[in-house]
């Protein structure tokens, strides 16, 4: 178990290793800088396939995440967890960044 800035250290790993994905299926990603005085947070964006997509992640372990359809403005996924190891950041970041990528507008 862990909880504090190696969880975001973490996200931002996690980003590098999925480059390949994201040139892959042309997504546009941006990680933002580390936020927040008293509780640290850092979120990843995804532009692509229809969406705008972001994932948000607390120093305590919180995770939180969105995904809108960029035309009817509706929320695609709206998904809030609480992680405590790097394998449960891993699978719903994975999780996340598949329904992005498999995203079929109804």
């Amino acid at each position: 178990m862990f909880i504090g800035v190696d969880m975001l250290e973490y996200l931002a790993s996690w980003a590098s290793s999925k480059s390949k994905i994201f040139s892959g299926e042309s997504l546009i990603v941006e990680l933002s800088e580390k936020l927040g005085d008293e509780v640290k947070a850092q979120y990843i964006e995804i532009e692509g396939n229809g969406l705008l997509s972001r994932a948000t992640f607390w120093e305590t372990g919180n995770l939180v995440l969105e995904a809108i359809d960029i035309e009817s403005e509706q929320h695609a996924i709206s998904e809030i967890y609480e992680l405590r190891d790097h394998a449960q950041i891993d699978d719903k970041l994975n999780g996340w960044l598949s329904e992005i990528a498999t995203y079929e507008k109804v």
